[in-house]
């Protein structure tokens, strides 16, 4: 009897000592878990600070900083599930994310937006602006592809009867260059078009910015400098006997390959060194283009500054509403997607997510009714087209 009463108190104290080291081992893999969770909740939350801080420090000032902001949408996302996480293990933790998120509130708006009332149908007063990157309509694929993506995006251009279209790259290798403009502008109803190359014709061969517009034209112009493309057109169009000029922009791309993306994505090198190697000349490619772009938005500032009439911009900036080049141009102007768009509306249709590179500004006197974001992919880009009317 001594002997079974002995033998249960030793299994149960080994039982007791079991469970008592699974329970050390599971508290301690749950704090280092939890420790390591925290370590990179607060790299990212990092993170999130210096891409708000992008709007903040030109690009002169910091080029790294400015890479942050191009990736602000995914960061944030980073750092709200870590607010969700911490919510759900009820840690005190949890404060962190939250602090972080509310120190760049107001860089949540300019990224997502949720809109009640968002005018699609254009009123006979009201002035419906549309503007895309039409990628060369797929020039590198193939003729047939060309001629087919051409046609589609034109029957998508008739379709939303704009009275201001703003394109970017586009194409045209006709020996008759500018006939397939004209062809167009009749196609969209449209009074005039002006059309800027970004270079000299090469090959027989064209790219470039256009402005389509149902308004009388009183003047034109284009923004270039030495050591630029031309980056910028613009338009003065009469309306309602009111002048108001249009600028139809394209700042410096970074021109990453694909295979850089594709790096970016998902990095595939063998040794930390030629990880570090290609990082540092995407990162060289990234500071040159910030440089270049520092200057184009000077010099458009300027002609901003310039400009007695109302102002709509329009465009592809290759930057993100985290931005420099963002921050400095809604000094001026309203983004219509801020008034009027509706969650992230990302506009780049490459296999870089969420990144709302795409634009319509519009000046003070100038009031936002409505704002659209295409599902239309024959493009990189998706277009987009705000509805606006004159402040009486």
């Amino acid at each position: 009897m001594r002997r079974k009463c002995f033998l249960r108190r030793v299994i149960k104290n080994r039982v007791d000592y079991y469970n008592l080291t699974i329970a050390k081992i599971k508290y301690i893999n749950s704090y280092i878990s939890k420790n390591i969770l925290f370590t990179i909740n607060v790299f990212v939350g990092i993170a999130l600070l210096l891409s708000v801080l992008s709007g903040s420090i030109s690009i002169s000032q910091s080029s790294l900083i400015q890479v942050f902001g191009l990736v602000y949408p995914i960061i944030f996302f980073i750092n709200l599930f870590f607010l969700v996480l911490w919510i759900i293990t009820k840690s005190k933790l949890v404060f962190f994310p939250i602090i972080i998120i509310l120190i760049g509130i107001g860089n949540i708006f300019e990224n997502f937006q949720i809109t009640f009332f968002n005018q699609t149908d254009k009123q006979p007063h009201q002035i419906k602006v549309l503007t895309y990157n039409v990628q060369n309509f797929k020039y590198e694929n193939n003729t047939h592809s060309y001629s087919k993506t051409k046609n589609e995006i034109v029957d998508f251009l008739v379709n939303q009867k704009p009275d201001i279209v703003c394109l970017q790259e586009y194409h045209s290798m006709a020996n008759l260059f500018y006939q397939p403009l004209k062809d167009i502008r009749d196609s969209l109803n449209a009074n005039t078009y002006y059309y800027e190359s970004y270079f000299n014709r090469k090959n027989n061969q064209l790219s470039g910015l256009v402005i389509f517009s149902r308004y009388k034209v009183v003047n034109k112009g284009r923004l270039k400098f030495d050591g630029s493309r031309t980056f910028s057109i613009f338009t003065d169009v009469i309306i309602n006997m009111d002048t108001v000029r249009i600028f139809n922009i394209h700042l410096a791309s970074i021109r990453l390959e694909p295979e850089d993306i594709d790096f970016v994505i998902s990095p595939d090198a063998d040794d930390r060194k030629a990880i570090s190697n290609r990082s540092t000349q995407i990162y060289h490619k990234l500071a040159q283009a910030y440089e270049l772009r520092e200057k184009q938005l000077d010099y458009l500032i300027n002609q901003i500054k310039a400009t007695t009439y109302e102002i709509i911009l329009c465009g592809d900036f290759n930057d993100t509403p985290s931005s420099w080049v963002y921050s400095k141009l809604t000094d001026k102007l309203d983004d219509t997607f801020v008034e009027k768009g509706m969650g992230i509306s990302h506009t780049y249709a490459g296999p870089l997510p969420l990144l709302r590179i795409d634009y319509i500004l519009a000046g003070k006197g100038l009031s936002t009714c409505g704002f659209t974001r295409y599902e239309i992919k024959k493009s990189d880009h998706y277009p987009i087209s705000a509805i606006v009317e004159q402040i009486k």
